[in-house]
């Protein structure tokens, strides 16, 4: 173990009423934003064996310029979703409070949260059964039901303009304009691309400046690594990584799920021949959202929720490009051209996807033609509480 780190995780468990000692820690290496260690503490020294386990987060502030807003954002929804009477069957990730009553601590600078470790729980980057996708599906679709009664200016917008995908491309043009380290010679074919589709990808943000689509309570990040499962069952226990939780449109939670789900390779994949949209893991996840959660959307959020998959893709593929013109100081690279070989897989799955995108669109619209179930009491109920 790193004596320095191991010191800071120390300090940091000093603010909270965790009984024990540290006795080993491991940090997690899949996410790339936040710096994330799973941390074991003994809970008897007469008991060898007996461990806690938790989860520390030290949030990324080049990221969350005020973390402070992440956690009140992730504190007033968990403070609503308790009060729910039928809470959906997939839990959120609830972080500790500390010593002081607040569920973050600031150590040597930096803002950190601690959460228990979900026993027997497992996210997977990859779908192995699309029916399982399905839960997935379910589970976001739910989120965003059971959210669907909280007051949404209670909510900080933490990264202004996140989803805002013509600025977006605004910025990468910029950036392009700019060339830092000289790079954009060896992109111009990826530029291009968003040259095309500038129009196409603003689509959603002028629908909603008409005022044509609400803002929600939104994830914003539904990755299907952001659910956790139980390792044996495939239970649904939580759906975690609720930092950009904020106002945002529904779309975007259903197209940026679809567009890590339903990609037949994983998100960084340099054999663009591999690169497509899987329709099968599409339905499945389509299934599993829209049932979940088209009885209160409007009818033109149902109605682009297919768009909702194309503009986010292409939206995070600007986002690539641009950090790996600027030199990659946003999302954590593990080689060189880490984040040009998203960038490119990312425009490869676009292009699939406004090749199938009629398809894409029925397979929408029958599900959320079929009948509907309420639930509308027990949300009505929290809403009165809160």
């Amino acid at each position: 173990m790193d004596t320095k780190t191991l010191e800071m995780l120390k300090r940091v468990s000093e603010n909270y009423d965790i009984k024990g000692s540290i006795e080993g820690y491991s940090k997690y290496l899949n996410g790339h934003i936040n710096d994330t260690y799973y941390v074991k503490f003994s809970v008897d020294s007469n008991s060898p064996g007996k461990y806690r386990e938790y989860v520390f987060q030290r949030i990324n502030d080049y990221v969350f310029k005020e973390p402070s807003k992440v956690m009140h954002n992730i504190k007033e929804i968990t403070r609503y979703w308790n009060l729910l009477e039928n809470k959906p069957d997939c839990d959120i990730i609830t972080f500790l409070d500390s010593k002081s009553g607040e569920n973050y601590i600031y150590c040597d600078g930096s803002c950190w949260r601690v959460c228990s470790y979900v026993e027997n729980s497992v996210s997977y980057e990859t779908v192995e059964d699309p029916k399982v996708l399905r839960s997935a599906g379910y589970a976001f679709g739910r989120f965003q039901y059971a959210l669907s009664g909280f007051p949404i200016e209670k909510l900080y917008e933490t990264i202004p303009n996140f989803h805002n995908t013509r600025k977006r491309l605004d910025d990468l043009f910029k950036v392009v304009t700019a060339d830092p380290l000289g790079r954009v010679k060896g992109v111009m074919k990826e530029i291009s691309f968003f040259e095309r589709y500038y129009s196409l990808a603003s689509r959603l943000v002028d629908m909603q400046n008409r005022g044509e689509l609400p803002l929600r309570v939104t994830h914003n990040d539904t990755k299907y690594n952001n659910i956790l499962m139980d390792k044996d069952t495939c239970e649904l226990l939580c759906v975690i990584d609720l930092d950009t939780v904020m106002p945002g449109l529904s779309m975007y939670d259903f197209g940026d799920a679809v567009r890590f789900a339903a990609n037949t390779a994983v998100e960084d994949e340099t054999d663009l021949s591999r690169v497509g949209l899987n329709m099968e893991n599409y339905i499945e996840f389509t299934r599993g959202f829209i049932s979940a959660s088209k009885d209160f959307l409007t009818k033109n959020e149902l109605e682009n929720m297919a768009l909702g998959a194309v503009v986010i893709t292409i939206e995070l593929a600007s986002r690539f490009l641009a950090d790996h013109i600027n030199g990659d100081k946003y999302f954590r690279i593990h080689r060189p051209n880490h984040n040009l070989d998203r960038a490119r897989c990312q425009i490869r799955l676009a292009q699939d996807m406004i090749e199938r995108y009629d398809e894409m669109c029925e397979i929408v619209r029958d599900v959320y033609m079929a009948p509907a179930k309420k639930y509308r009491k027990s949300l009505e109920l929290a809403k009165v509480l809160y």
